[in-house]
Protein backbone atom coordinates (compact mmCIF):
# COMPACT_ATOMS: atom_id res chain seq x y z
CA UNK A 1 0.00 0.00 0.00
CA UNK A 2 1.60 3.16 -1.16
CA UNK A 3 1.72 6.12 1.05
CA UNK A 4 -0.52 8.01 -1.32
CA UNK A 5 -3.03 5.55 -1.28
CA UNK A 6 -3.05 4.84 2.66
CA UNK A 7 -3.20 8.32 3.58
CA UNK A 8 -6.68 8.32 1.13
CA UNK A 9 -8.20 5.62 4.05
CA UNK A 10 -10.27 6.90 6.61
CA UNK A 11 -9.24 5.57 9.61
CA UNK A 12 -10.39 6.70 13.06
CA UNK A 13 -9.09 9.61 14.70
CA UNK A 14 -12.87 11.13 15.88
CA UNK A 15 -14.77 9.79 19.09
CA UNK A 16 -16.95 6.87 18.31
CA UNK A 17 -19.75 4.91 20.44
CA UNK A 18 -18.17 2.35 22.26
CA UNK A 19 -21.47 -0.18 21.37
CA UNK A 20 -21.59 0.40 17.91
CA UNK A 21 -18.42 2.00 16.84
CA UNK A 22 -20.69 4.63 15.12
CA UNK A 23 -19.10 8.55 14.59
CA UNK A 24 -20.35 10.57 17.95
CA UNK A 25 -19.93 14.16 19.01
CA UNK A 26 -16.77 15.76 20.84
CA UNK A 27 -18.48 15.43 23.96
CA UNK A 28 -16.14 15.09 27.50
CA UNK A 29 -16.44 11.27 28.59
CA UNK A 30 -16.97 7.69 26.99
CA UNK A 31 -20.16 7.25 25.02
CA UNK A 32 -21.62 3.89 26.20
CA UNK A 33 -24.19 4.42 23.28
CA UNK A 34 -25.86 7.11 20.70
CA UNK A 35 -28.54 7.97 18.56
CA UNK A 36 -27.71 5.58 15.93
CA UNK A 37 -28.02 2.22 18.24
CA UNK A 38 -29.79 3.53 21.35
CA UNK A 39 -33.78 1.92 20.37
CA UNK A 40 -31.74 -1.57 18.62
CA UNK A 41 -31.50 -4.66 20.91
CA UNK A 42 -27.76 -5.09 20.10
CA UNK A 43 -26.48 -8.03 21.49
CA UNK A 44 -23.02 -7.50 21.39
CA UNK A 45 -21.33 -5.58 23.94
CA UNK A 46 -18.91 -3.31 22.10
CA UNK A 47 -17.59 -2.70 18.77
CA UNK A 48 -14.00 -1.59 16.90
CA UNK A 49 -13.59 -0.50 13.52
CA UNK A 50 -10.53 0.27 11.56
CA UNK A 51 -12.09 3.20 9.70
CA UNK A 52 -15.12 4.74 7.94
CA UNK A 53 -16.79 2.78 5.07
CA UNK A 54 -16.42 5.27 2.57
CA UNK A 55 -13.71 6.37 -0.26
CA UNK A 56 -10.83 4.26 -0.89
CA UNK A 57 -11.01 2.05 2.23
CA UNK A 58 -14.97 1.47 1.27
CA UNK A 59 -14.00 0.48 -2.52
CA UNK A 60 -10.68 -1.79 -1.18
CA UNK A 61 -13.86 -3.47 0.91
CA UNK A 62 -15.88 -4.29 -1.97
CA UNK A 63 -12.83 -6.04 -3.50
CA UNK A 64 -11.83 -8.06 -0.53
CA UNK A 65 -14.96 -9.37 -0.49
CA UNK A 66 -14.45 -11.24 -3.78
CA UNK A 67 -10.79 -11.12 -3.79
CA UNK A 68 -9.49 -15.20 -3.77
CA UNK A 69 -5.87 -14.16 -3.43
CA UNK A 70 -7.03 -13.18 -0.33
CA UNK A 71 -4.42 -10.57 -0.54
CA UNK A 72 -6.75 -7.40 0.53
CA UNK A 73 -7.70 -9.53 3.75
CA UNK A 74 -4.41 -9.15 4.58
CA UNK A 75 -3.45 -6.39 4.06
CA UNK A 76 -6.45 -5.45 6.34
CA UNK A 77 -5.63 -7.55 9.07
CA UNK A 78 -2.22 -5.46 9.39
CA UNK A 79 -3.89 -2.58 9.37
CA UNK A 80 -5.89 -3.45 11.92
CA UNK A 81 -2.86 -4.77 14.24
CA UNK A 82 -1.09 -1.33 13.42
CA UNK A 83 -4.18 0.57 14.49
CA UNK A 84 -6.26 -1.38 16.79
CA UNK A 85 -3.81 -4.07 17.99
CA UNK A 86 -3.02 -2.50 21.46
CA UNK A 87 -7.19 -2.73 22.18
CA UNK A 88 -7.57 -5.45 21.26
CA UNK A 89 -4.63 -7.23 23.33
CA UNK A 90 -6.52 -4.96 26.43
CA UNK A 91 -9.61 -6.94 25.86
CA UNK A 92 -8.44 -10.13 26.87
CA UNK A 93 -9.94 -12.02 24.74
CA UNK A 94 -10.22 -15.70 24.76
CA UNK A 95 -11.13 -16.27 21.14
CA UNK A 96 -11.87 -15.51 17.48
CA UNK A 97 -15.07 -16.02 15.57
CA UNK A 98 -15.68 -14.94 11.99
CA UNK A 99 -19.55 -14.22 10.82
CA UNK A 100 -20.13 -17.33 8.74
CA UNK A 101 -21.45 -17.48 4.87
CA UNK A 102 -23.56 -19.99 3.62
CA UNK A 103 -21.85 -22.21 1.68
CA UNK A 104 -22.88 -21.43 -1.31
CA UNK A 105 -22.67 -17.76 -1.06
CA UNK A 106 -19.09 -18.82 0.12
CA UNK A 107 -18.69 -20.95 -3.95
CA UNK A 108 -19.96 -18.12 -5.45
CA UNK A 109 -17.57 -15.93 -3.89
CA UNK A 110 -14.53 -17.88 -4.06
CA UNK A 111 -13.73 -16.51 -0.64
CA UNK A 112 -14.71 -15.62 2.74
CA UNK A 113 -13.44 -12.43 3.84
CA UNK A 114 -14.27 -11.88 7.56
CA UNK A 115 -12.75 -15.63 7.73
CA UNK A 116 -9.53 -14.83 6.16
CA UNK A 117 -9.25 -11.60 8.48
CA UNK A 118 -10.02 -13.97 11.57
CA UNK A 119 -7.04 -16.37 10.71
CA UNK A 120 -4.27 -13.48 10.17
CA UNK A 121 -5.46 -11.54 13.54
CA UNK A 122 -5.75 -15.06 15.22
CA UNK A 123 -2.28 -15.91 14.45
CA UNK A 124 -0.50 -11.84 16.11
CA UNK A 125 -2.64 -12.18 18.70
CA UNK A 126 -2.11 -15.83 19.49
CA UNK A 127 -5.45 -16.88 19.46
CA UNK A 128 -7.80 -19.15 18.57
CA UNK A 129 -9.84 -18.69 15.47
CA UNK A 130 -13.21 -20.52 15.80
CA UNK A 131 -14.33 -20.80 12.46
CA UNK A 132 -16.81 -23.61 12.73
CA UNK A 133 -18.45 -22.34 15.87
CA UNK A 134 -21.68 -20.58 13.53
CA UNK A 135 -23.08 -21.51 10.77
CA UNK A 136 -25.74 -19.66 8.50
CA UNK A 137 -28.80 -21.49 8.48
CA UNK A 138 -29.85 -20.48 5.15
CA UNK A 139 -29.11 -18.39 2.17
CA UNK A 140 -30.74 -15.02 3.54
CA UNK A 141 -31.68 -11.97 1.26
CA UNK A 142 -28.38 -9.64 0.56
CA UNK A 143 -28.97 -7.34 3.61
CA UNK A 144 -27.76 -4.08 0.93
CA UNK A 145 -31.44 -2.46 0.26
CA UNK A 146 -32.86 -3.19 2.57
CA UNK A 147 -34.30 -0.86 5.07
CA UNK A 148 -32.70 -0.68 9.22
CA UNK A 149 -35.59 -2.72 10.50
CA UNK A 150 -35.84 -5.15 7.43
CA UNK A 151 -32.11 -6.11 8.05
CA UNK A 152 -32.75 -7.31 11.79
CA UNK A 153 -36.02 -9.40 10.18
CA UNK A 154 -33.95 -10.59 7.38
CA UNK A 155 -31.36 -11.88 9.84
CA UNK A 156 -33.88 -13.32 12.79
CA UNK A 157 -32.64 -16.62 13.83
CA UNK A 158 -30.42 -16.94 10.63
CA UNK A 159 -27.32 -17.54 12.57
CA UNK A 160 -26.84 -20.15 15.37
CA UNK A 161 -24.16 -21.86 16.98
CA UNK A 162 -22.93 -25.71 15.56
CA UNK A 163 -24.29 -28.17 18.01
CA UNK A 164 -21.95 -29.62 20.28
CA UNK A 165 -19.40 -26.98 19.73
CA UNK A 166 -17.46 -26.28 23.05
CA UNK A 167 -18.58 -22.24 23.33
CA UNK A 168 -17.51 -21.78 26.68
CA UNK A 169 -15.62 -18.35 26.73
CA UNK A 170 -16.02 -15.46 29.07
CA UNK A 171 -14.50 -12.63 25.91
CA UNK A 172 -14.62 -13.44 21.94
CA UNK A 173 -14.18 -11.33 19.22
CA UNK A 174 -16.79 -11.48 16.53
CA UNK A 175 -14.70 -10.38 12.98
CA UNK A 176 -16.97 -9.06 10.17
CA UNK A 177 -15.63 -6.73 6.79
CA UNK A 178 -18.58 -4.34 7.23
CA UNK A 179 -20.86 -2.78 10.04
CA UNK A 180 -24.01 -0.93 9.09
CA UNK A 181 -27.11 -1.58 11.57
CA UNK A 182 -25.42 -4.24 13.50
CA UNK A 183 -28.01 -7.11 12.64
CA UNK A 184 -26.18 -9.42 11.26
CA UNK A 185 -23.31 -8.98 14.07
CA UNK A 186 -26.28 -8.96 16.25
CA UNK A 187 -27.69 -12.16 15.54
CA UNK A 188 -24.36 -13.82 15.57
CA UNK A 189 -23.82 -12.37 19.17
CA UNK A 190 -27.06 -13.76 20.48
CA UNK A 191 -26.09 -16.94 18.94
CA UNK A 192 -22.81 -17.23 20.61
CA UNK A 193 -23.81 -16.26 23.71
CA UNK A 194 -26.60 -18.88 23.66
CA UNK A 195 -23.69 -21.27 23.15
CA UNK A 196 -22.18 -20.30 26.36
CA UNK A 197 -19.88 -17.30 25.47
CA UNK A 198 -20.29 -14.70 28.37
CA UNK A 199 -18.92 -11.65 26.38
CA UNK A 200 -18.68 -10.22 22.71
CA UNK A 201 -16.84 -7.82 20.89
CA UNK A 202 -17.17 -6.84 17.65
CA UNK A 203 -14.24 -5.85 14.96
CA UNK A 204 -14.96 -4.93 11.07
CA UNK A 205 -12.66 -2.67 9.23
CA UNK A 206 -15.49 -0.27 7.96
CA UNK A 207 -18.20 1.20 9.30
CA UNK A 208 -20.76 3.06 7.44
CA UNK A 209 -21.00 6.75 8.46
CA UNK A 210 -24.19 7.62 9.50
CA UNK A 211 -26.10 4.20 10.14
Amino acid sequence: LCWDCREQLQFVTWPTCLRCASRVPEIPGPVSDCGHCRDDKLRFDRALTLGSYEGLLGELVVKMKRDRSERLASLFSSLLMTELGAQLRDLSLDGIVPIPMHPWRGLARGTNSPAAVADRLGRELSLPVLTKALRHRRNSLPQKGLSRSGRFRNMLRQIEARAGYPLRASHVLLVDDILTTGATCSEAARALKQGGVAKVSVLVVGRTPGS
